[in-house]
């Protein structure tokens, strides 16, 4: 979904790159005026960031206004924090390094 270079000094900056390169994408694609957003995140650190401006970083104040506008446009957005354990499989998969084909070999 994301081809392009992000730079971050941390797994906070990438996620909130992310969330505004979701929300832009979203809006772009006219999704905005009809289902509402949900934007999961695996911390809790970056879900205070975007429902309190007291805990946001300095330094990430331009993608936090970028973020705040386009949220702004939206019918509806709903924030949720998964668990890591909600993906076990994957993670599972990741770990043993199984690759797709080697699983399906009839």
């Amino acid at each position: 979904m994301f081809s392009g270079l992000i730079e971050a000094t941390g797994s906070g900056m990438v996620e909130v790159r992310v969330i505004k390169a979701v929300v832009e994408m979203f809006i772009s694609m006219g999704w905005h005026e009809k289902v509402p957003l949900v934007i999961e995140s695996s911390t809790s650190v970056v879900q205070e960031w975007l429902l309190d401006r007291s805990y946001r970083q300095w330094m990430l104040r331009n993608l936090f206004i970028g973020i705040d506008c386009g949220i702004n446009q939206l019918l509806h957005a709903q924030f949720a924090i998964i668990h890591q354990q909600g993906s076990s499989m994957a993670n599972d998969l990741a770990k043993a390094s199984i690759k797709r084909s080697s699983i399906f070999k009839a």
